[in-house]
């Protein structure tokens, strides 16, 4: 039987009434009707479709298994997509899949508290609850709303009618003596009824959760014995004690490894068999990657998605050739490559990953674990925020592992990321490196000397002095030889005889010792170029060898071009590396350093040079590491290695199951070795801690007021930076209850008080402002140099009020000061002397205390701080401080109390009475300065203490201090109740003022309005990866649309750009009104940021300043030129214009679809034109690591 037999379908209904109207007849209508003649009348019967919000579900009996019913049931998030929801039911997005798009909703975070629907729905309304108090009165978005201030009334008036007519139970329970209970009585009842039996009888119904069996002992797969550390988020798992019935307890193995586990990675595998957050903080080449491999392995037993982060992006390449080998189901995705998106298993670097959740990807919903790699790279300046904020944005539903270097702190980190997502993490850290290291000091220079090599620091972390000794005579025996063959004449570094002289012989040493392969981490591009250059005439390789890799690098390079095959860089590190001399570093072409790390992997390179990056994550371990140099140049100045970054070169030494120890020598090659403190700092000190870098951008900014309910003070919150302030936020709030409870209890102050309340003010504005500004002005060096023994001050301290003191000494570092003062009290009450300290110094400013003592008791000596100075005077005694200090300090012991003060005390003394003495008015230094900042604020300060002789005379009245103490105790609490609110509210961010500042540029430059709502301009820079800002107002301001192709390329070249040339570009007119257009651009914004105090403090403003250094070379690679031309054009290093090229082409796709929102597709197609342009050759080539033409080095 059709459905169409038992219900008439709508569409034919429908046909049928338009047909045939059968209507009523209501006031009288016609007796009969036409027929309306349509000519697609379907138009008129579309409806269009509706989510569907709820569904027919079969209700089963719960025995028998049969359908009793069908009930209707609500669907949760019906209708809800990509562009409404933030939940994980949305509907998916099949064109956006993978990247996601900037105008979607990312998915909510977890830990964040839920959005205010889901509040909503969740609580419990009674029909008593009151809809008509504190009913919003404006709607967001509007600026006026809707007076419900008459209904409030109403409602009020309603309920107190009602309430007469009602008999309040509830007051009968307020006395006590209705219910009064007989203690003792019940107390042997219970205990008479515990030592019976209990009988249930079958219609006795007991809850559950009285039933429930508690502390049972079963054998759990998270149960871990032995932690040693832990804390509320985070536990530290105990890897000394071997792992009991690890393979019973994980008897379904996800991946199966061909050696025996480490204790640390079983305990990782255990932890990650029950979906718990993970952080391995293990040593260089201790094999955290198995942790990694064993993830990936668990997610495709479970057909889910993992993913793997990687801080660079070569890095990412390796691990992707890695994982494929291993896996097969591998993707891979950067700025440039997209290799198959839908894998199990998905590669990127984390900025791919942030980008990801901003814009929230669908391939969040089956992701079951991330990994972080090298995660101690949130302590980067530039960077480490990106981790921060990806780690924030994850669902509560994926797994977060973590992989790092040994960190201090790693248990303060893992608090934090386990309390931001409400969820523990497991703390495993190693002990011990697997393959322990020797340093070396060396300090030969070829020839006699070659073996001249000490061991400074043993396999068991001890400093050898002897060995620094040893180093330091031999190295002064060879400077006081060269003397006397070559005279006095002496340099701090070898000219390039000398330095080839030195690595052959050093070269020779590791041969004859069987030290090779050596990695030798030269801290400079141009020096790992001259070493290898210097050392032509050595070859380290066989013929065979040399035939190996010869046929290696041709079948790499055989896919470029001709000329691109004939570039000098090329011929010179084939040159090289058939001599087992290998170069690395960010100067050397991509898939040259790709070679260089191929053939370094099969032993091939037997040494090289390689910079600082060559041991950022890359897994190629080597015999022996040497350091050219422990001092590097960061950018601003030179200065030694870090523990942390020697550690990690220091790491690549010992290969694991091939080397019992790894040698790490330090070259010696100026006159003078390094100090040993230098020394032990370096190689035996304490790693740096993780640090938060966290910062806002523009585009966290605009991306997060965009989707509103996940709000930027949220993600400030929850960043590691305000984790400290964010752990005192339940006792803060304790301390507020305990702080409104107090004043509660306290009386109102009274109306004639109120001028003692306006005193109160007036003083604490002072003194805070005094206790911020002195320790400035005694810094500087005009009046620090006053700060002598025995010069005047005029100070306040407890219950010294305004008292003359002779300085006895200053300590400027500390700011703290031994004053001699006459030891006068006051004569208060005990009340009052008990009184805090802020109490004491708002007396000292009252009328009747504000003038000098002239007491002249007994003496004593003080410690005050720079804040209890309240003038320092012209006027200077003479005296001995340090005979005076002494014999203070003599008659505080014990037996010397009833000692005479000492002839220097007693001039002191009398000298200090005399000027108590004689009432003189002493003149004091003027509060002022050359520093225009500390000018004005001390200028405030003058003008606060003015602001308090207006109300000093209030304070000349009866019963003074009794007065006074109701106004300060609750004062005191008030503004204690005022402190502990700002804590526990935004305002209270660290980067909260940078907030408001960046806000303020946004509304100017009209990406928000004065609502914050997103607008054109937010939307498009919401699309950019990078420099949103002038991007998109170089694409609105139309400077892009009608250039060519090849001259935006150029143009936007200089976003890039960061490195330094001293060869100035030659560019037409044409293009230097263009740049001078591009940085009026950029002069405007910075304007408007310096308007509102942003970007002062923030070093990157300086670094990412335009920079128009490779304008030509990119100009003419854009119109087709070939590499090997326009390599001629500059100085800076092939590698460097390949990266910047590359990252242009990431700028051009953004460019791009910027021009895609705002509907210009001139610029699109511009756009499109100079992406294919630059994208061609050599500076594309496909990676090594990610061909599907897998080239492998011939056995």
């Amino acid at each position: 039987m059709k459905d169409d037999d038992i219900v008439e379908s709508s569409e034919k209904l429908l046909e049928k009434y338009v047909k045939n109207p059968n209507l009523p007849k209501l006031h009288d209508p016609k007796a009969n009707y036409t027929t309306r003649q349509l000519n697609s009348y379907e138009k008129l019967l579309h409806i269009p479709s509706c989510p569907q919000n709820t569904r027919i579900v079969a209700k089963r009996n719960e025995e028998s298994g049969k359908i009793e019913k069908f009930i209707e049931v609500q669907i949760e998030n019906a209708g809800s997509n990509a562009k409404t929801s933030f939940s994980l039911d949305r509907a998916p997005n099949q064109q956006q899949a993978t990247r996601g798009s900037a105008s979607n909703f990312m998915f909510w975070p977890g830990g964040f508290d839920l959005p205010p629907n889901e509040e909503i729905e969740k609580l419990e309304l009674n029909d008593d609850y009151n809809f008509y108090e504190k009913l919003l009165n404006v709607a967001p978005g509007f600026t006026n709303g809707i007076d419900f201030s008459h209904l409030v009334k109403n409602h009020n008036e309603k309920t107190v009618e009602s309430d007469s007519n009602t008999i309040d139970l509830l007051a009968a329970i307020d006395n006590e003596d209705i219910f009064k209970i007989d203690k003792e009585n019940v107390t042997k009842t219970v205990e008479t009824n515990l030592k019976k039996p209990l009988l249930l009888s079958e219609n006795v119904k007991i809850e559950d959760s009285l039933l429930e069996v508690k502390n049972r002992n079963v054998l759990q797969i998270k149960d871990t014995k032995n932690h040693t550390q832990s804390s509320e988020w985070a536990e530290l798992i105990d890897i000394s004690q071997p792992v009991k019935n690890f393979y019973d307890r994980v008897a379904d193995m996800a991946h199966q490894f061909p050696f025996e586990l480490d204790n640390f990675q079983k305990q990782a595998i255990l932890k990650l068999e029950s979906h718990d957050h993970v952080f391995v903080a293990a040593h260089t080449s201790a094999g955290k990657t198995v942790v990694a491999e064993y993830c990936i392995a668990l997610s495709m037993k479970h057909m889910t998605k993992s993913i793997y982060t990687s801080p660079i992006k070569a890095l990412s390449n390796q691990k992707y050739r890695d994982f494929k080998q291993t896996f097969g189901d591998v993707g891979l995705i950067t700025g440039d490559i997209q290799i198959n998106q839908t894998a199990s298993c998905l590669i990127m670097t984390t900025e791919i990953l942030r980008s990801m959740l901003y814009c929230g990807s669908d391939v969040t919903r089956d992701l079951e674990y991330v990994i972080f790699d090298e995660i101690h790279y949130l302590s980067d300046g530039e960077r480490g925020h990106v981790w921060e904020e990806a780690l924030i944005l994850l669902p509560s539903h994926v797994t977060i592992v973590m992989l790092s270097a040994t960190v201090p702190n790693y248990l303060e980190f893992a608090n934090w990321v386990g309390k931001t997502k409400r969820k523990k993490v497991y703390v495993i850290s190693t002990l011990k490196r697997p393959v322990p290291l020797q340093h070396f000091l060396y300090t030969g220079n070829g020839g006699k000397s070659r073996d001249d090599i000490f061991l400074l620091v043993d396999e068991n972390g001890k400093f050898l002095t002897e060995g620094y000794e040893k180093a330091k005579n031999c190295k002064a025996a060879r400077q006081k030889e060269f003397q006397k063959n070559f005279g006095s004449k002496q340099s701090n570094f070898l000219n390039p005889k000398q330095e080839k002289t030195m690595w052959e012989g050093l070269i020779g040493h590791l041969k004859k010792n069987d030290r090779l392969p050596v990695v030798a981490f030269t801290l400079s591009r141009n020096r790992c170029d001259t070493n290898a250059e210097a050392l032509k005439s050595c070859d380290l390789t066989t013929a065979r060898e040399k035939f190996k890799i010869s046929s290696f690098f041709k079948a790499c390079i055989q896919k470029l071009k001709t000329e691109d095959r004939e570039l000098p860089q090329v011929l010179t590190i084939q040159d090289c590396l058939e001599r087992g001399i290998g170069i690395h570093h960010s100067g050397i072409l991509p898939i040259l350093k790709e070679i260089v790390e191929m053939c370094f992997q099969s032993g091939l390179v037997k040494l090289l040079f390689a910079t600082e990056t060559f041991a950022m994550g890359v897994n190629m371990p080597a015999r022996t590491v040497i350091f050219d140099s422990i001092t590097k140049f960061d950018g601003k100045n030179s200065r030694n290695l870090e523990s942390a970054e020697y550690t990690q070169m220091a790491g690549r030494a010992g290969r694991r199951g091939l080397d019992s120890t790894g040698t790490v020598i330090i070259l010696c090659k100026t006159s003078e070795i390094p100090h040993p403190d230098v020394l032990k700092r370096m190689i035996l000190g304490r790693p740096i801690q993780l640090e938060s870098k966290f910062k806002l951008t523009y585009a966290m900014i605009l991306s997060l007021l965009r989707v509103e309910r996940v709000s930027v003070e949220d993600m400030m919150q929850h960043s590691f930076r305000e984790f400290g302030k964010q752990l005192k936020v339940p006792e803060n709030k304790k301390q507020l209850e305990l702080a409104e409870k107090k004043l509660a209890e306290l009386t109102e102050i009274s109306e004639h008080l109120t001028p003692l309340c306006n005193f109160y003010t007036a003083c604490k504005a002072f003194l805070d402002f005094h206790e911020e500004i002195m320790p400035k002005f005694i810094a500087q060096q005009k009046v620090s140099n006053e700060l002598k023994a025995g010069r005047v001050l005029i100070v306040t301290s407890e219950n010294h009020y305004n008292k003359y003191g002779i300085l006895l000494k200053a300590d400027l570092q500390s700011m703290t000061f031994k004053v001699l003062i006459m030891n006068s009290h006051n004569h208060f009450e005990e009340i009052y002397q008990k009184k805090s300290v802020l109490w004491h110094k708002i007396i000292a400013l009252s009328q009747n205390y504000n003038n000098l003592s002239n007491d002249n008791g007994d003496h004593t000596i003080l410690t005050l701080k720079a804040s209890d100075i309240m003038e320092i005077t012209r006027t200077i005694f003479k005296c001995d401080a340090e005979k005076i200090i002494l014999n203070w300090e003599q008659r505080q012991i014990p037996r010397f109390k009833d000692s005479p003060a000492g002839p220097s005390v007693v001039q002191a003394i009398n000298d200090l009475n005399a000027l108590i003495k004689s009432n003189t008015k002493l003149e004091c230094l003027s509060l002022t300065s050359q520093n225009i900042e500390l000018f004005e604020q001390l200028k405030q300060l003058v003008e606060l203490k003015e602001n308090i002789a207006i109300y000093q005379p209030y304070t000349n009245v009866p019963n003074f201090l009794e007065k006074f103490s109701q106004v300060f105790d609750r004062k005191i609490l008030e503004d204690r109740k005022e402190t502990l609110m700002f804590q526990l509210s935004n305002k209270n961010l660290s980067l909260y003022p940078d907030y408001c500042n960046k806000l303020l540029v946004l509304q100017e430059l009209k990406y928000i309005d004065e609502l914050n709502q997103v607008a054109l301009k937010g939307r498009v820079a919401c699309e950019m990866g990078q420099n949103e800002l002038i991007i998109t107002e170089l694409v609105l301001r139309n400077v892009l649309t009608n250039l060519e192709p090849a001259e935006i390329a150029a143009l936007l070249s200089s976003l890039v750009f960061q490195a330094k040339t001293d060869v100035e570009p030659s560019v037409s007119e044409k293009m230097k009104s263009l740049i001078q257009k591009v940085t009026e651009v950029e002069e405007s914004i910075r304007e408007v940021e310096m308007k509102y105090n942003v970007g002062k403090s923030d070093e990157t403003v300086e670094r990412d300043r335009l920079n128009f250094g490779l304008i030509e070379v990119v100009y003419e690679w854009a119109r087709n030129k070939p590499f090997s031309e326009i390599i001629q054009l500059t100085d800076i290093k092939e590698g460097v214009i390949v990266r910047c090229i590359q990252q242009l082409h990431e700028t051009l796709s953004d460019v791009k679809d910027a021009a895609r929102i705002i509907g210009d597709p001139v610029l699109h197609s511009k756009m499109e034109e100079a992406s294919n342009a630059i994208k061609r050759d050599i500076v594309f080539a496909a990676s090594l690591y990610t061909s599907n033409d897998t080239i492998t080095i011939t056995a």
